[in-house]
């Protein structure tokens, strides 16, 4: 990887991806803005950007689903992590509250502000787009258009931040995976991410966690997607504590192996706990 890495983000510029991934690589990195998650993905799979950042859940609204599928498929790995505290205003050139025609922001931004909305704009239009950042861009062709975004996105497009703070949970962070192709050495703190699916067989999943749970290994997150094989039939996403190259982690995973149908390794990094 060169010296100066190319690192593809969820555009436009501002986004609070753009942020992850500055906070994260620092200024110094050359950014390149890809239009979704999915493009983020095949971007870096295909080495036009040497590393790729996705968010992959927020601690209000839940998993970025995208990303996950994504994660399935991809040769790419997980090779860090970013904790990044959303902080979601107002964005608009519009002057005053009653001059607002329509408001726009990714979903998740709409979700976590939806009570100031219905309290303060309840009869203004909410529309979805891609990104908290391509909002603002719209908003700052538009003077009766606002859009929920980052300060960031207030000062790249040109608004003004009429109210501040919408989503008022001290608890708004965002997670984000960093992706590339070569794995992550130990650190002082590391983190394992996997897949697995499971066998059709009454106690599966018990048995499956029977590895992790006998070690006394800490398993941090554990959830399911629709393996979109077949109906009903799902993909379980699981964290641990630790690196591959921890021994007792290689041999519960070793194991945990040995009782499912499929696994796979998506990359142990380092961790922010």
């Amino acid at each position: 990887m060169a010296d100066r890495p190319r690192v593809s983000f969820l555009g436009p510029e501002a986004t609070f991806t753009h942020e992850a991934a500055i906070r994260h690589f620092g200024e110094e990195a050359e950014f390149i803005s890809a239009p979704t998650i999915a493009s983020v993905f095949e971007e870096t799979e295909a080495g036009r950007s040497d590393m790729g950042v996705a968010p992959v859940e927020n601690a209000l609204e839940g998993t970025v689903n995208i990303t996950l599928d994504r994660l399935i498929d991809s040769p790419l790995l997980i090779v860090g992590e970013v904790s990044l505290p959303i902080d979601i205003h107002l964005l608009t050139n519009a002057g005053e509250l009653g001059k607002i025609a329509r408001v726009l922001s990714h979903p998740h931004a709409v979700a976590q502000c939806r009570r100031w909305l219905q309290e303060n704009l309840p009869d203004v239009a909410v529309e979805e787009v891609a990104s908290t950042s391509l909002a603002a861009q719209e908003a700052g062709k538009n003077s009766e258009l606002a859009a929920l975004g980052s300060s960031m996105a207030a000062k790249k497009y040109g608004l003004e931040v009429m109210v501040r703070k919408l989503d008022t949970e001290s608890i708004n962070v965002t997670r984000f995976f960093v992706l590339g192709k070569e794995a992550a050495p130990p650190a002082e703190r590391s983190g394992t991410s996997l897949l697995f699916v499971l066998r059709n067989e009454p106690g599966a999943l018990y048995h499956a966690l029977a590895p992790i749970a006998g070690r006394g290994l800490n398993m941090t997150k554990i959830e399911s997607r629709p393996s979109r094989r077949r109906a009903w039939d799902y993909i379980f996403f699981m964290d641990i504590e630790g690196h591959i190259d921890d021994p007792v982690l290689a041999e519960a995973i070793a194991e945990l192996e040995e009782k499912v149908e499929f696994l796979r390794l998506l990359g142990s990094y380092p961790s922010l706990g």
